[in-house]
């Protein structure tokens, strides 16, 4: 779907920016009438009644009273007062999409008002002509103009200490900064307006901010409010941005106000799967809306809602409303935006698929980014110009799709599935030929790739070179298609910070992000193990499988945690072999580096569907101690994994495989792999990795083995968890093998652990208590005596125990916890919390292992640590086989779950 979407993300951001402008862009208060008296109180009349009709929707009528106006101003030589009323004319002048004469109408008011000595008849008015300036370049689809002119009025209402002007242009500056995708800094200039003691974006919750939400905010601070509430949404705050909605919805007494927080709301309920709450909001806030705009905004987000639910009736009697509504507005970037922003959502339609006489027509998505473009270019509109040419690029790659489809095209199926691409409800009408189609893609995508490579929009970038990549493999252009990925790809690391930090990219990277990176390693990669690759080909594979897996850890988190740092695994271990699975949509590539810095290579040939069934039989076969299934299901993945590079192994003397598992394989317990006679531990030390990039090669051994230990033997008091009583007898043995601090039960608490952590430093951490791993991060964590301490809590304690950075946590084990069967997303949360939490590695368990079971395991792998002066993965190695010399814990339910990531030396 992502594929379908290039201007979605920023046209649901415009659809919520521009209804503040009347409160945001103009105050009618801030005008000082009493400096201005002694002009002629007719003029002034005629001003007011210009206002008048401004504020009744009568434009026109504006217009012309405020031209008259300012050529008797002119007469009399009243420089400040035709400054202020040619920038009313400007605001006037751009709700009529009407963009020259409003250009004219600022430039003109700027001039006049700079050119007249700074005092406090002048400063308030050039202030306020900053401001419209600002949402002219807002209106127009500037927001890096609009925040340097809204800065700019900042800094003169604070000349004259208008606080009310000030605030209202810092909230103007957080909507340039929002539409800039710049969410967390837009964020934090609100935090720093509307509350006292500016907390930082990422500690906002209702608690901390309720102090702040009186019941008698202005209408000024419940559009900042407003604001704050959507970029919290965006950035993945639901719960807080919801509360702070429904709590100024109470208080706002303006209609249009009231249907554009309704609007917000009804967006967090969508993203909450509420899609009964979201249709019901959607309904009030129409109901609410009396402005033709704000109502257009409401029914565009409902039918893309009523699309993605399938609801196909009731869409097409919304989509005859909105198409109305369109062809009344005046010429605007509003009216772009909105044509842009329906042929997305009917393409969205067709690409879902329903009966042929429901589905859209392929000429109404032309003709509406045909004249999309037009009004663009009339309005010089560069983004509205960009993405009407992408899109009609992607209109035209569809069709192509859909041609080669019916004609069987091979180049199709090696990227794309023929079954789910729909057609339009009049593609009997497309006459034209499969590779006349893919030309006019191209030829549309290409134009919008130079403008927006011209205009640097890496976020449009990308993904224009990657439509561009597809669309030049169907033209069987092999060569030019990896080159347009690789730009993709390049484009998509200068965004690393952007979208880490925007959580509208948070709940669509497996659409817009992860598949570039998948349809390059599907063409870099051959289709058979006939084929002859080179070396530098397969390398570069390895380079882009590294570089997703650092991108899905980040977008995990929400944050630049990891960066790439490359690794020469010859010279910390010789003996290391780094296994690479990828999962692409029709076979699984393995890569295999060995140590001479050669790769080898095979492939086997199942659908994506297919393989991830047979991993999660094996998870799931593995967990039921009277099941041998998993004897089978351990057979068939050593046979896609290891068995093709059995000999090869051999021959460099491998004795440890390091995984830098792909989805689905995070949660296999890979030590488990069975070649039929034996487990792949009985053979080599397995490690897991999130990439060699983040590895940190140094020796556990080399700092000792002092230990800081922390348990639960009795139950959690607020939860259901079971008392691990053989937490008891796991310290004990701890205890008797390495120098420990042990903090148990009672003594178990975040603050404990702070204070011991802030006074030494530990090698080894080592948790013995219930925790799971969750698709959400802010739901990973383990359990105190007395709380919850989530994963950025555990980063935050263990960073405090070694603030410089220079003696991090060697290993942090977590001997109880468990990772959600089936969640790969949850899986990708345990290859990333030793990086995250600061440690080299992590020992952690697949799923809730047996706490008597642990105990033993935990015993031994002590033993070898410390005795016998093991590597962290030959002492887990010999303490699994121990496990399986031994009648009771033989079965891999026991020690399979273990699974050693990071560092494992």
């Amino acid at each position: 779907m992502g594929k379908m979407l290039l201007v979605m993300g920023s046209l649901v951001r415009f659809l919520l920016l521009l209804f503040l402008s009347f409160i945001l862009t103009f105050s009618w208060s801030n005008v000082p009438w009493n400096q201005v008296m002694a002009v002629s109180p007719v003029l002034l009349e005629q001003e007011q009644q210009g206002r008048k009709w401004y504020q009744q929707g009568e434009i026109n009528r504006a217009i012309e009273t405020w031209l008259n106006t300012i050529e008797d101003y002119e007469k009399q030589g009243e420089i400040v007062a035709q400054g202020r009323v040619l920038s009313y004319l400007a605001l006037a002048y751009s709700y009529l999409g009407q963009w020259q004469q409003a250009d004219s109408s600022i430039n003109k008011s700027l001039d006049l008002l700079q050119s007249q000595p700074e005092n406090n008849k002048v400063l308030p008015i050039l202030a306020e002509a900053f401001n419209i300036q600002g949402t002219l370049f807002l209106g127009r689809g500037n927001p890096l103009a609009a925040l340097s002119s809204w800065e700019q009025s900042t800094a003169t209402y604070e000349k004259v200490q208008d606080t009310s002007g000030v605030l209202r242009t810092n909230i103007n500056q957080a909507r340039a900064l929002q539409s800039l995708g710049l969410y967390t800094k837009a964020c934090q200039k609100l935090s720093e307006n509307l509350i006292d003691n500016s907390l930082e974006c990422d500690q906002l919750n209702l608690e901390k901010i309720n102090p702040y939400l009186s019941n008698d905010l202005t209408s000024l601070q419940q559009a900042g409010w407003l604001s704050l509430g959507q970029i919290l949404r965006q950035q993945g705050n639901l719960g807080t941005s919801e509360l702070i909605l429904n709590k100024i919805l109470d208080q706002v007494y303006s209609q249009e106000t009231k249907a554009s927080i309704l609007l917000n709301i009804g967006q967090g309920l969508q993203l909450q799967n509420d899609i009964e709450g979201a249709k019901d909001s959607y309904q009030q806030a129409i109901i609410a809306a009396s402005n033709v705009e704000t109502r257009l905004k409401i029914q565009l987000n409902k039918l893309n809602l009523l699309i993605t639910e399938n609801s196909w009736i009731e869409a097409q009697e919304l989509l005859i409303d909105i198409e109305n509504i369109i062809l009344q507005l005046p010429l605007s970037k509003t009216k772009v935006d909105s044509q842009i922003y329906l042929a997305n959502l009917l393409l969205k339609w067709s690409n879902l698929g329903t009966a042929s006489d429901l589905l859209p027509s392929w000429t109404k998505v032309q003709n509406l980014l045909e004249n999309a473009q037009k009004d663009a270019e009339i309005i010089n509109y560069e983004k509205g110009i960009i993405y009407a040419l992408g899109d009609l690029g992607k209109l035209y790659e569809k069709l192509a799709i859909n041609k080669a489809c019916q004609n069987n095209n091979n180049l199709v199926s090696d990227l794309y599935n023929c079954e789910n691409n729909h057609q339009f409800s009049d593609s009997n009408q497309i006459n034209l030929s499969s590779n006349f189609l893919n030309n006019q893609a191209k030829k549309f995508t290409e134009q919008a790739l130079i403008k927006a490579q011209s205009k640097q929009i890496p976020n449009t970038t990308y993904v224009l070179q990657w439509q561009l990549g597809r669309i030049l493999y169907r033209l069987d252009f092999k060569k030019e298609a990896i080159a347009a990925y690789l730009e993709a790809v390049r484009s998509l690391q200068i965004l690393t910070v952007d979208l880490a930090n925007n959580r509208d990219n948070q709940f669509s990277f497996q659409e817009k992000v992860d598949p570039v990176y998948r349809e390059l390693l599907s063409l870099l990669l051959p289709n058979n193990n006939q084929t002859i690759v080179s070396q530098q080909t397969l390398e570069q594979a390895r380079q882009q499988i590294e570089a997703l897996q650092v991108a899905q850890i980040n977008n995990f988190f929400n944050d630049i945690c990891v960066e790439n740092e490359p690794v020469d695994v010859a010279e910390i271990d010789p003996t290391a072999a780094i296994i690479y699975p990828i999962i692409l949509s029709d076979r699984l590539a393995v890569l295999v580096s060995l140590p001479d810095k050669s790769l080898a290579f095979h492939t086997t040939k199942i659908t994506q569907k297919e393989l991830e069934k047979q991993v999660k039989q094996f998870r799931y076969n593995i967990v039921i101690r009277s099941q041998r299934a998993f004897f089978d299901d351990g057979k068939v993945l050593y046979e896609w994994l290891i068995e093709p590079f059995r000999e090869t192994l051999e021959e460099f003397k491998i004795e440890t495989l390091v995984f830098v598992s792909d989805g689905v394989f995070r949660n296999a317990p890979m030590g488990a792999l069975y070649d039929g006679q034996k487990y792949l531990i009985e053979n080599y030390k397995v490690a897991v990795s999130p990439g060699l990039t983040l590895l940190s090669p140094k020796p556990l051994q080399n700092r000792g083995l002092k230990t800081l230990f922390g348990g639960l033997t009795e139950t959690f008091e607020q939860e259901k968890f079971v008392p691990l009583f053989y937490v008891q007898q796991e310290l004990k043995s701890i205890q008797r093998k390495v120098p420990n601090t042990a903090l148990l039960n009672e003594d178990f608490t975040l603050n404990n652990l702070e204070k011991v952590l802030k006074n030494q430093s530990f090698p080894i951490v080592h948790f013995a208590t219930h925790g799971q791993f969750s698709s959400d991060f802010e739901q990973t964590f383990i359990v105190a005596w007395d709380s919850y301490i989530n994963v950025l809590q555990l980063e935050k304690l263990l960073k405090e125990n070694d603030p410089r950075g220079s003696n991090p946590i060697e290993l942090l084990i977590l001997s109880a916890c468990e990772t959600a069967s089936g969640d790969s997303r949850a899986a990708l949360g345990l290859a990333g919390f030793a990086v995250r939490a600061g440690a080299r590695s992590t020992l952690a368990t697949l799923w809730s292992v047996n706490d008597q079971a642990a105990a033993v395991i935990m015993e031994q792998f002590y033993k070898e640590l410390s005795t016998n002066k093991l590597s962290k993965a030959e002492a887990l190695r010999k303490a699994q086989s121990t496990m399986l010399k031994n009648r009771w814990y033989r079965h891999p339910f026991y020690w399979s779950a273990y699974t050693l990531v990071g560092n494992w030396l």
